[in-house]
């Protein structure tokens, strides 16, 4: 009987804390937790337009497709060094010196525009090398170890 009992209470005082709890918000860590950094979001975008053109060059896609995703890639270029400000990439990123997070958003655009020119000419192979020079040079110049 003094086990039910004690039970009973320690059930009660359980539910009862946890509802205290949950009425506090977000316990653990702010709301944004777990949402997408506008950084996160653009580099999910421009994986899903060298998707596009990379389908291209495999001949699984068509040009008017690749073309809209290179254009993408270039205005997603420019929009860099706003989401990457250098002086604090190479904060925010161990990894990343400060020369290396001034010269990526360049270069990146330097292979973005002659990805987009590659796929102007509907050639699969110049694509296919300029996909790779992009993702060589372009996504490299941060995301590739030096």
């Amino acid at each position: 009987m003094k086990h039910r009992l004690a039970l009973a209470i320690c059930s009660a005082l359980a539910v009862t804390g946890l509802s205290v709890l949950a009425g506090c918000g977000q316990v653990g860590g702010p709301r944004h937790v777990g949402q997408p950094t506008a950084q996160g979001e653009l580099m999910g975008r421009m994986l899903v337009a060298i998707n596009q053109v990379k389908a291209f060059s495999y001949g699984s896609g068509d040009q008017a497709s690749a073309q809209a995703a290179a254009d993408d890639l270039v205005n997603f270029s420019a929009q860099l060094p706003t989401l990457f400000p250098p002086g604090q990439s190479s904060v925010d990123y161990v990894d990343m010196s400060p020369d290396r997070a001034r010269a990526a958003p360049a270069a990146m655009t330097r292979t973005t525009l002659a990805l987009q020119a590659a796929v102007r000419t509907g050639d699969r192979l110049a694509v296919g090398r300029s996909v790779a020079q992009t993702e060589q040079d372009g996504c490299g110049a941060c995301h590739r170890s030096p």
